[in-house]
């Protein structure tokens, strides 16, 4: 009886059953793909819009930003506190994922680390994190280090131009991810020099400048500089010394940096209760796109405040369980 009920049930008399069947865990397994990878299928886009394009799922779905931005914290290995902040603070602002027109990637960097305790931190920071890179070099920003990090770009990224810019910044300083790209987005991408120019407005300063520079606060190149100053003469020998500064000088010797532009006065140093106001330090403005001179942690936390990245305001915690 069994044999004859499985002959009639797999017959040729009942093909449209077997199929169905058969359908069911496909349906299954291709409604829950559409469901977990809506995004990288421009679902939601498709949903949204009413136009009369109607995109191919055969098409490539990854599609290349408009351009692609490294921002290159200068840190040191014992700063873990600040890495965390900025982490926190850059993690909203950072390229999401139905963005399709800009990318930023945020790396740390450091140069060799001695002490034991803070290769155990810094490696456990890797482990979580993967956004640090340590240089062959002495912990320094005015000893090579700054040479060091553009002249190594291409063999750790690649010569392939994985990137438009390169931002070098230092870790107290806060950048408004948004202002800047927008800022960069018509941008020439060769021979690009960005950043706030020393000396501004005729300022004098107690030292000899070879040529202005852009402040070491945060500047901007583009990617062929990089390779340059990896492959040149110029910096090599002239590595010592106010790296901003000599970096300026390099670019001056080298005859490049030519599509130069300077920023002020929206980046600036943040001004303290009792320092006057000049070209490079002022209050807080709304056009604001990096401000530095942030050591202390009540300058960030009225810097974030005033830039509306936390209301300043703690929720308590409430438990939401959704069995």
């Amino acid at each position: 009886m069994m044999q004859l009920m499985m002959r009639s049930f797999f017959s040729k008399e009942r093909p449209s059953l077997w199929l169905y069947l058969l359908s069911i865990p496909c349906v299954f397994l291709l409604l829950t793909f559409f469901a977990v990878y809506r995004n990288d299928l421009r679902l939601q886009s498709l949903l949204s819009t009413c136009d009369n394009h109607v995109p191919s799922f055969l098409e490539p779905v990854s599609v290349k930003p408009d351009f692609r931005v490294l921002i290159s914290v200068f840190t040191t290995a014992w700063t873990f506190e600040r890495r965390h902040l900025l982490r926190h603070v850059y993690s909203k602002s950072l390229w999401p994922a139905d963005n399709i027109t800009d990318y930023v990637d945020l790396r740390f960097v450091m140069c060799n680390i001695t002490d034991e305790e803070h290769v155990t931190m810094v490696s456990l920071e890797i482990m979580v994190y993967n956004d640090i890179i340590v240089l062959n070099c002495t912990e320094n920003v005015n000893y090579g280090k700054t040479y060091n990090f553009f002249s190594s770009l291409p063999d750790i990224f690649g010569h392939d131009r994985l990137y438009d810019y390169v931002v070098k910044t230092d870790d107290d300083t806060y950048w408004r991810l948004d202002k800047l790209l927008a800022s960069l987005r018509d941008k020439p991408r060769n021979d690009v020099y960005y950043g706030l120019e020393i000396p501004c407005n005729g300022t004098e300063f107690n030292f000899w400048i070879p040529t202005p520079f852009m402040t070491g606060l945060g500047y901007v190149l583009s990617w062929d500089l990089a390779e340059w100053i990896a492959e040149s003469e110029v910096p090599v020998n002239h590595t010592m010394g106010p790296e901003d500064m000599m970096l300026g000088w390099w670019l001056r010797m080298g005859e490049k940096g030519k599509n130069r532009y300077n920023n002020s006065p929206v980046m600036y140093d943040f001004r303290g209760d009792e320092q006057e106001p000049n070209c490079f330090r002022h209050d807080l403005t709304a056009d604001t796109i990096a401000v530095h001179r942030l050591k202390e942690n009540s300058r960030w936390a009225t810097v974030l405040k005033y830039f509306n990245v936390t209301d300043g305001h703690i929720k308590p915690f409430k438990f939401d369980y959704n069995p």
